[in-house]
């Protein structure tokens, strides 16, 4: 019995991504691809804060395009205005997720950037969630503002509380 309990203490759970990667739909094109539908699935399974759905829909420019060879990105213009283009195929909820954790990080100050990039390293070495991840993960090493979106994007809100506040309208 004391072994039991000793094992109990000691055993750690082993750990899983709560939005694991999704893989490309190559049925989905620019006919058939509704964005809403898939921003509804991110709403739900990221638990966005209700009030903040009308902002990612209406701030947000987004559009598919087959034209860039790449996923999806986003980018402000000389406006300021955020915008988001995503292949059909890799529109889903966790590429929503990602990129707009992006478009979440500009809307921070250059004192809560820099902030948060001291509680990333700290989550990097401190967290076990965020470590296993960046062993799974060599993307969010590429810098701190691809980190900040795979954070996010990957573990949701199960990332440790102390990053929760450099997500704005996220949470």
């Amino acid at each position: 019995m004391c072994l039991a309990l000793i094992l109990k203490l000691f055993h750690k759970p082993k750990l899983k991504l709560p939005h694991p990667e999704e893989k490309p739909d190559y049925a989905q094109t620019m006919e058939n691809t509704r964005i809403s539908d898939f921003y509804n699935i991110w709403f739900r399974d990221w638990a966005v804060p209700e009030p903040q759905h009308l902002f990612w829909q209406t701030q947000i420019n987004i559009k598919l395009s087959v034209e860039i060879f790449y996923p999806a990105g986003t980018w402000s213009d000389s406006d300021g205005n955020r915008h988001m283009i995503c292949r059909p195929e890799w529109m889903n909820a966790g590429v929503i997720a990602h990129e707009n954790a992006h478009n979440s990080y500009a809307l921070l100050t250059p004192e809560e950037k820099a902030a948060f990039d001291i509680a990333f390293a700290e989550s990097l070495v401190g967290d076990d969630l965020v470590m296993f991840l960046d062993k799974q993960n060599d993307y969010m090493n590429t810098n701190n503002t691809e980190g900040h979106a795979e954070v996010y994007r990957y573990c949701g809100n199960e990332m440790p509380e102390c990053l929760k506040q450099f997500y704005p309208r996220l949470f």
